[in-house]
């Protein structure tokens, strides 16, 4: 099993932090210590390293797809053509060019450039026949300024629109050469540029980071390598995740609920997945599958033994936190290639239900080689992963790390306490305190 290191400085609330993770890894603080942060930038990581070729290549179709929406603009400020060929033509060919998303070829790059030049051939044409009627010079000087376009007057009208296309596919080629450019070089610059708008993240990203694979940086001369062992991260930061209710712009939700729907591409179905998945069903006396709702589209359902069949929103949040780990099983993403990282796993589970979940957690280690990265305040889950692993023997890759206040205000540095648990109770003892200060006679 590889191992990896991982270490954040300087960001945020985190001073300093160098986190070991090669099996169970568990973080623990106060509110406002940066574990959050620690999570989502290893998700970050992880997943852009992976797919940091198809992000760049995203990133060029999502370029096209901006030159054709200014063309379809103006084609629609045309009343002659507003509901005319052009604009159905519009429509599909964007329709075609979204369909290239996360689908990267040399086929689909070849189709995008060829969607492109068809548009703009069709686009010439409208603007051709429509300048050729001698619009009124406001509407036209307008339009062809906002074209960069300059026609002097009506003679030379083809002679200016195809030295437009020209320019239009010459900026095309640009993006195509940058594209192959940052595909080879893959600086350290771009992959941050294109995790910002992959991941709509709007802090600036940390200038001390790095991650290690058995000794060897992701971050090497400002350029990124590759992971060999690890390519997926999953980040679950609440189990109202997989709620449609609550559901908006995250692209952590948007993430889980996609793995829960869909089964991964090499899919393996082992016989320790489906005991495991059978354990789960046990616990909450059913399963959740995928089914069509009245629209035809598909949605998450809960299926109780006795034959009640309800939607996965509709159930108790505890409920929620083991069916999203029985639907990765299902699916063939929990394996020793899959960083699983959860905030507060204990929130919403009964005391019963808090040591089920960490005996899950260090089954899904030692028997799949899922990595875990759990963030917890709660005395129950930190006891209970630390008295499971040492009888699963996986004393050796489970560590706990603690955050403490540094020298400089609101900021902290992550304590290695080895698989020792002290010093986090002692931090939990504190509560105690309170509760006998705040509980007594004089507050």
């Amino acid at each position: 099993m590889s191992r990896y290191v991982y270490s954040l400085h300087d960001y945020h609330a985190v001073k300093r932090a160098v986190i070991a993770i090669d099996g169970i890894t568990v973080l623990s603080g106060e509110n406002g210590c940066g574990k959050s942060t620690l999570s989502k930038w290893l998700y970050y990581l992880v997943n852009g390293a992976e797919h940091f070729d198809v992000y760049i290549y995203n990133s060029f179709i999502r370029s096209i797809l901006e030159i054709t929406r200014s063309l379809n603009m103006v084609s629609r400020d045309i009343d002659r053509y507003s509901d005319n060929a052009g604009n159905t033509l519009f429509n599909e060919g964007g329709q075609k060019l979204r369909r290239l998303f996360h689908n990267e070829n040399p086929e689909n790059i070849d189709s995008a450039i060829s969607i492109f030049e068809t548009i703009l051939d069709r686009f010439i044409k409208i603007l051709s026949d429509y300048l050729k009627q001698k619009p009124s010079e406001r509407v036209k000087e307008r339009m062809l300024r906002y074209l960069n376009i300059e026609i002097g007057d009506y003679d030379n009208i083809d002679d200016e629109l195809e030295h437009f296309r020209l320019l239009q596919n010459e900026q095309i080629s640009k993006l195509f050469e940058k594209y192959m450019k940052d595909k080879e070089e893959r600086s350290k610059e771009r992959f941050f540029s294109v995790l910002h708008t992959t991941y709509v993240i709007k802090d600036k990203p940390p200038v001390n980071i790095q991650l290690e694979e058995e000794e060897v940086k992701l971050f090497k001369k400002n350029r990124v390598g590759n992971l060999f062992n690890l390519n997926k991260a999953i980040y679950v930061d609440t189990p109202m995740a997989v709620s449609e209710e609550f559901a908006y712009d995250n692209k952590f939700w948007d993430n889980l609920n996609d793995l829960m729907m869909y089964q991964a591409k090499d899919m393996q179905t082992s016989d320790t997945s489906l005991k495991i998945e059978r354990r789960i069903k046990k616990l909450i006396k059913g399963h959740v599958q995928v089914s069509k709702d009245d629209f035809n589209q598909n949605e998450l359902r809960y299926i109780r033994e006795d034959g009640l069949d309800i939607k996965l929103d509709d159930v108790a949040t505890g409920f929620k936190a083991f069916a999203y780990i029985q639907r990765l099983l299902k699916n063939g993403h929990l394996n020793s290639n899959t960083l699983l990282m959860i905030d507060e796993p204990e929130a919403h589970l009964h005391p019963q239900w808090i040591v089920e979940f960490a005996r899950l957690l260090v089954l899904l280690n030692k028997e799949l080689g899922v990595k875990i990265m759990v963030a917890s305040h709660n005395p129950d889950m930190v006891a209970a992963i630390q008295a499971i692993s040492r009888k699963e023997e996986l004393t050796d890759v489970t560590r706990f790390y603690i955050a403490e206040s540094s020298e400089t205000p609101y900021k902290y540095s992550y304590r290695d306490l080895g698989n020792d648990i002290e010093d986090i109770f002692k931090s939990f003892n504190i509560a105690y305190e309170r509760i006998e200060q705040y509980g007594g006679t004089g507050i």
